[in-house]
This record gives C-alpha cells, structure tokens and sequence, in this order.
C-alpha cells in the first residue's frame, strides 16, 4: 500500500526503501529504485544511497518522497499493489512511465485524478460525487461517458497550454 503522503524514516534512502524488506540486497534496492524512476535522483545525492532523508522524508521534494515509497512497496513481494493518489506529485510523463513499468504478474489498483496515467489501465472505475457512474477501457469510456470524454478533453487541453 502506497498512501498519497507516505511516512518516510530519519534514515538512508537504502533503508527508507528496505524497511519492508530488510534482508534485501543493494542490488533489489536499486531494481526496485529504477522501477519507481527514482535511481538517477539517488545517484545524484553526495552520499548515493546512503543519503539521510530526515524525519518525515524533509529533504526529498513530495515527488521523490512518494517514489521511495513505492519503491519499498515494490520491494515486499505481494500480489497485490495500492496506490492511493500515490503519484500525485509526480509529473504526469513520470508516472505514466512508472505505472507501464510495474511488475504484470502484479494486481496494481491505482486511485488517481492523473487521466493520463489512468489511460493505460486495463479497466478504469470512474467516479463522481462518490459514486460509480461507469467502468471500462479509456477507449470506452471516451465513446460511451460524457462525463470521461470531458474531463479527457480538458486534460488533453492542459497539456497543450502548459
């Protein structure tokens, strides 16, 4: 499970993103880092890996924070992933990325308003109000909700304005 604000340990980045796993090698760490497109960001660091995050994760931006994050969820060895608006703060082509990348052999349930991560789901539960209104592929839903096709469009348009 991958919350939108996960808790991170006054601790290395190793073992921020070991804790759930804390047998594992450097090298499943680091797998597991590139997974969640943080890698190059911990490479970076003076002290790589073993850069100390601070309490509550205080020196890593809110994007970084949540890749570590899901890292440590994919690091334990689960069938089933959560991801609670776990990417929120991740530019849009990150997360697509990251969510094209996830282990198949995996059921990923991905809450979000990102629609351009969710267009790449095999089957999106759309929501209004707290209710479902429709399920289905992007393409689907593009045909057959008003409700999707608007807010596509309007985040189609985003795109182009930013």
């Amino acid at each position: 499970y991958v919350p939108q604000d996960s808790f991170l340990f006054s601790a290395s980045i190793a073992n921020n993103i070991r804790y759930g796993n804390p047998e594992a090698a450097d090298a499943e760490v680091e797998y597991y880092a590139e997974q969640a497109r943080i890698q190059g960001e911990i490479l970076n660091f003076p002290q790589r890996y073993s850069t100390l995050v601070g309490e509550r994760g205080i020196t890593l931006s809110g994007g970084q924070r949540q890749r570590t994050a899901l890292a440590r969820a994919l690091l334990v060895d689960s069938p089933i992933l959560l991801l609670d608006d776990a990417l929120s703060s991740v530019d849009n082509q990150t997360a697509t990325s990251i969510l094209a990348n996830l282990p198949k052999q995996k059921t990923v349930i991905f809450i979000s308003h990102q629609l351009s991560a969710a267009a790449n789901a095999d089957r999106i539960i759309l929501m209004d109000r707290g209710q479902i209104v429709q399920t289905g592929t992007h393409q689907e839903l593009l045909t057959t909700s008003s409700l999707y096709s608007k807010l596509w469009n309007q985040h189609k348009l985003e795109e182009v304005l930013k």
